[in-house]
């Protein structure tokens, strides 16, 4: 990852719920928030990472960058979702000079779909530890039709699209950056928790291990809150958040219910940590549980997720080890907000010089 440089990008994360927004200030070794904003798209513009309505979401955009008087234009953002694919891959070492084509001819055999239809990308881990005549690999594969929506979104909203990364490694360069001092060699399980999608990216020794989308998130528990005490998507969507929708809900019953709703998901989760277990190669296993999105403000959901899996869960602080000025920004409200910015905040650490080099 390449941090501390003097010039960074905006970074733009378009989830499935809402729109974030992360500017960091250009100088200093240390970085300081210059902007953080959010907006709530309405339900369904984004399903699955596919864009349903792309006029709402620029839109959304410009109301945004309006709102925080953004001035600077050239932008990180990121895809997610069905047309993402990320593969760990093993190949025997070779040459430097034919080392695209064979990887190319690699990713056919792990990605779904036409390879005249993706951009791939790899990054090479180094040799197996088992075996130094062979090579690990992280393959990365997005349909270049998602990539020109994101990029068409971007372009109308006003922008000049310079990255387009993937929520996955957003989030882990978050991580990175802010959990810098902690042990390295602890295996961390990653999980955004959005509105309509969940993505679990498991980190061994700092490098993605494994990754999977779970293809449904926190909105499912506010439809749940909406069949069960008959309410509207927004009252169900307060609810959700700790504020009561009506007084005839009382607290225990929302908590009741927000935990019935909220078990499938923990469930998913959980298998999909034991599926790494059962299915990598290191013998480490998962000891940290780290929660971000929208989702993970659910009450009662980092417990509920520590319980079924027995791991240890906590809550992302994507501005741990950022300056925020107190003059410039409410600092309870930042705590409050931050676990929606980690993906933002990933794609703002992203450096404008590294990309154009």
């Amino acid at each position: 990852m390449l941090f501390k440089k003097s010039k960074t990008l905006l970074g733009l994360n378009i989830g499935s719920g809402s729109i974030k927004m992360v500017e960091f200030k250009d100088t200093g070794s240390v970085y300081t928030l210059n902007n953080f904003g959010m907006a709530v798209l309405p339900p369904d513009v984004i399903v699955d990472g596919t864009i349903m309505d792309s006029g709402a979401i620029v839109n959304a955009i410009n109301s945004l960058a309006a709102n925080l008087k953004i001035k600077k234009k050239r932008i990180c953002t990121s895809v997610a979702g069905h047309s993402v694919i990320i593969k760990k891959a093993t190949l025997p070492k070779v040459d430097e000079s034919t080392i695209e084509l064979t990887i190319q001819q690699e990713a056919t055999q792990h990605i779904p779909y036409d390879i005249n239809d993706v951009n791939l990308d790899f990054q090479i881990l180094g040799p197996c530890p088992d075996n130094p005549e062979q090579m690990e690999i992280i393959l990365v594969a997005v349909k270049r039709e998602t990539i020109n929506d994101y990029l068409g979104i971007v372009e109308e909203a006003g922008f000049v699209p310079v990255v387009v990364d993937v929520d996955t490694f957003a989030l882990s360069n978050t991580y990175e950056y802010n959990y810098e001092t902690e042990n390295s060699s602890e295996v961390t399980a990653l999980v955004d928790i959005g509105a309509n999608l969940t993505n679990i990216n498991i980190l061994d020794k700092g490098v993605t291990g494994f990754s999977r989308n779970i293809t449904f998130g926190s909105r499912l528990i506010t439809e749940h809150l909406q069949k069960k005490f008959s309410l509207s998507y927004d009252h169900a969507e307060a609810l959700k958040h700790g504020c009561p929708a009506n007084s005839r809900v009382s607290q225990v019953a929302a908590l009741a219910a927000i935990s019935e709703s909220a078990f499938s998901l923990a469930n998913e989760i959980d298998k999909a940590i034991e599926f790494f277990h059962n299915s990598a190669v290191t013998e480490g296993r998962v000891e940290k549980i780290v929660l971000s999105g929208g989702g993970a403000k659910t009450p009662g959901i980092a417990q509920l997720i520590k319980q079924n899996a027995g791991i240890d869960t906590e809550i992302i602080n994507p501005f741990r080890n950022i300056i925020i000025p107190e003059k410039n920004f409410d600092q309870e409200y930042i705590r409050e907000i931050a676990p929606l910015a980690a993906v933002a905040t990933g794609l703002a650490l992203r450096s404008d010089e590294a990309v154009r080099r």
